[in-house]
């Protein structure tokens, strides 16, 4: 009997063994693959990081260079008005095309006052927000107080 209890401990001893070779072959799979898919989404984050710093330095250089054309059509249109003013004064016969400029400066601000004004919480005369808005007066030549109305 001691020879068979002998062989068993060396198979239980073996078979404990290639149980734990097992197992750690498995947890060296699962966590490589953990370690893998961490590198890939590392490796993602960095590259959408790259690609939102391209972004952000592409929007920069959008907004300078449509400052930069917005500045140069203000400047040029004012450039042509300064021209036309020269030119109109210069060349013109008629004289009513000499004083449209300062016609038009002045029609548009009339326009921007028309067009924009403040609210107010009053009326102008006899509006329904005066104080006497819906009042009768008192009729004195019948001297009698009038009648409380019928339903």
């Amino acid at each position: 009997m001691a020879v068979n209890e002998g062989n068993i401990d060396w198979v239980v001893a073996i078979v404990a063994l290639l149980a734990g070779i097992v197992i750690g072959v498995l947890i060296r799979h699962f966590s490589g693959s953990q370690r893998a898919t961490s590198q890939k989404l590392k490796q993602r984050l960095a590259e959408t990081e790259l690609e939102l710093k391209e972004l952000r330095e592409n929007v920069n250089t959008h907004f300078a260079d449509v400052t930069t054309l917005a500045r140069n059509i203000t400047r040029q249109s004012e450039e042509l008005q300064a021209r036309l003013d020269a030119d109109v004064s210069a060349l013109a016969s008629d004289p009513s095309l000499k004083r449209r400029p300062n016609t038009d400066a002045l029609e548009e601000s009339e326009e921007d006052t028309g067009a924009l004004h403040i609210p107010r919480d009053y009326a102008d005369s006899n509006g329904t927000l005066d104080e006497s808005y819906g009042l009768r007066q008192k009729q004195e030549n019948h001297g009698t107080d009038p009648q409380p109305p019928r339903y």
